[in-house]
């Protein structure tokens, strides 16, 4: 098939961690096939009637950069991309939600990873809930009467953001500690924002395993252990990258979820498995390919632009995507 045309919604590039950065390792590529990226941020788009715009930027990477250069704005019009990437990080706030009402106005043969409708009914810190079995004791909200009460049952939970990612505003929080309803109350910002307290794992010593899924199938995966002293294995909060092998039971939960990511047509995702939990399901920005790259030399960006490709190629051809 020809070149595909690829629009990447990001953060501004000054924000972005050029060495780490998935969203760059797919751009490199598209470009690497011939194809024309662009880039634009969430003020950038605009819906003229049932048109969306966006004030976007080709990109190209100079010999040896690690970050791309950007051409002259232009009034791009969405319909004209094969596939949209929505690369912005969390928080899901009002921005983001109301960037994704805009995305809902591409037509179908746009491929969109991940689909605009996806990221605004599900959260990627709820989806395990829809598998019960599969998810530790949770409990959302923001009373911090109830969140102390679930603490008080299992002694030592961990407090986390409902939108928010890379391990920023997590907490864990001991009964023991004098100050326990405090920290609840500061992380709940006194009830005004909503929660997750969950069981605390003591298995996340050994770290977490991140699980790249390409719809229902398993891209690559990683261990990310926590810095010394700190319960957090988020890479932005110190965790470091290791080799590891999927266990049955985590495969089981890949298998498990798969065909669930497929029904709701994410496209792209990544699982954290603690011990035998699953306890997120990153649609919004996956990362750790990058890490994985390093690790294991290969260049898994290249797997994620053949799914593109074919799945193009069925938009296209007014096919089902896989």
């Amino acid at each position: 098939m020809a070149p595909l045309i690829s629009l990447f919604i990001i953060d501004p590039p000054e924000r972005l961690d050029p060495p780490t950065d998935t969203t760059l390792a797919i751009m490199r590529e598209s470009l690497r096939r011939g194809g024309e990226v662009f880039y634009c941020t969430l003020p950038d788009l605009v819906l003229e009637g049932d048109r969306l715009y966006a004030q976007a930027y080709p990109v190209r990477f100079p010999p040896g950069a690690e970050l791309f250069t950007a051409g002259d704005a232009q009034k791009f019009p969405a319909e004209a991309a094969d596939v949209v990437y929505m690369r912005k990080d969390p928080p899901v706030d009002r921005d983001y939600l109301q960037a994704a009402y805009l995305l809902d106005q591409l037509p179908p043969r746009v491929l969109q990873v991940n689909p605009s409708r996806t990221l605004r009914l599900h959260c990627e810190k709820l989806i395990p809930l829809a598998f019960p079995d599969l998810a530790p004791e949770t409990l959302v909200g923001r009373s911090v009467m109830e969140i102390a009460a679930f603490l008080r049952r299992h002694q030592r939970i961990v407090v986390k953001p409902l939108d928010d990612c890379s391990g920023r505003g997590i907490v864990a929080v001991n009964a023991s500690d004098p100050r326990a309803e405090e920290l609840i109350d500061r992380a709940a910002e006194g009830g005004g924002r909503c929660v997750v307290a969950q069981r605390f794992l003591p298995e996340i010593r050994e770290g977490d395993k991140r699980v790249l899924m390409l719809g229902e199938e398993i891209l690559g995966w990683v261990n990310r252990r926590p810095a010394p002293g700190e319960f957090r294995s988020n890479v932005n909060a110190g965790g470091r990258c290791l080799l590891c092998e999927l266990t049955a039971r985590d495969r089981a939960i890949c298998e498990r979820v798969g065909p669930w990511l497929v029904r709701e047509g994410i496209h792209f995702s990544g699982l954290d498995i603690v011990g035998p939990y699953l306890l997120e399901v990153n649609i919004t920005s996956p990362s750790c390919l990058r890490e994985l790259n390093q690790l294991t030399g290969q260049s898994l960006e290249k797997r994620v632009v053949d799914y593109v490709e074919e799945n193009c190629r069925r938009a296209r051809n007014f096919l089902p995507c896989r």
